[in-house]
């Protein structure tokens, strides 16, 4: 039986600094039937030229792994930039990573031996694994994701579990492999939210998934990130969540769509003391009591 291909999707923009590590993560992993795709996303530092020349090295060191890059005329967003790699991706479970993070060098092998342990797992829409922070700042690593969206994303597919995800379900997509099945492409209408959507979106289709027990990325925090709060860019963030609310009320998941409104207009509220009363939010004190219990 042929080895199960992994394609490796490495979304870059602006990644000067750190690409040329996140990309020997990605080719030095102990199961070698992957692909990896790069994906720019109209860089304007020198990313291009540092996966340019890694590119033709690895021609050479590692002649059997196809290595591919993608390089976008604008700057669309993540989303569009993931579905670049999308289109010519041939693995039948996607890996999905940012320019700045590290796949652990067994990360790929560990996915598979687990995922054949689960039964019928081909017919999982995306199985997530723990990640770990670093970078600036961290002095001690923090574990993802919290034990509210573990246990949520290993239940088995009903209204309860489509309830409780749209309430809440942590960032997951650093550790997260999807089947190529069931994804078409990322919904391109959000800038910078390519993951949280399509988990809903599966979960919501009664399409399983579940949580394999290991940690497959490092997870590097750093003020430029995309996603940061500390960002210039925190208005496309702004934004992604509110269209996501749109989906949730229109899904009719109403209990969902006010917690979450409460929390974006405390959490991107000007004033201080807004922020800190999203501590008091009922849900939010019922989910950091259960992820206390079940830590």
């Amino acid at each position: 039986m042929d080895a199960i291909l992994v394609t490796i999707i490495v979304a870059s923009y602006n990644a000067e600094k750190y690409i040329a590590e996140t990309l020997e993560s990605c080719i030095n992993q102990t199961y070698k039937s992957i692909q990896i795709i790069i994906t720019d996303d109209n860089s304007t530092d020198n990313s291009i030229q540092i996966i340019e020349k890694w590119l033709n090295d690895k021609k050479v060191t590692h002649p059997n792994i196809e290595c591919l890059l993608v390089k976008s005329e604008k700057n669309k967003g993540i989303p569009a930039n993931f579905n670049n790699g999308l289109k010519l991706a041939k693995g039948q479970w996607i890996k999905c990573i940012g320019s700045d993070d590290i796949l652990l060098s067994d990360a790929v092998e560990e996915f598979i031996t687990q995922k054949k342990k689960v039964p019928h797992s081909e017919n999982h829409g995306a199985f997530f694994t723990y990640f770990e922070t670093f970078g600036e700042g961290v002095t001690v690593p923090a574990k993802y994701p919290l034990s509210w969206t573990r246990d949520i994303s290993g239940m088995k597919p009903s209204k309860l579990k489509q309830g409780l995800a749209n309430i809440h379900f942590n960032n997951v997509a650093p550790g997260a492999f999807i089947n190529r099945k069931f994804m078409q492409s990322f919904d391109e209408r959000y800038r910078l939210l390519e993951d949280l959507p399509h988990w809903l979106k599966i979960i919501d289709s009664n399409i399983p998934t579940g949580f394999l027990d290991f940690t497959s990325v490092n997870y590097r925090v750093h003020n430029a990130q995309a996603t940061s709060r500390n960002s210039s860019i925190n208005i496309y963030l702004y934004n992604d969540l509110v269209r996501l609310n749109a989906m949730r009320l229109n899904d009719k998941h109403y209990v969902a769509y006010l917690h979450n409104r409460l929390n974006l207009f405390l959490s991107f509220n000007s004033t201080r003391a807004f922020k800190y009363l999203k501590i008091l939010n009922p849900i939010n004190v019922l989910i950091a009591l259960y992820e206390k219990v079940r830590r």
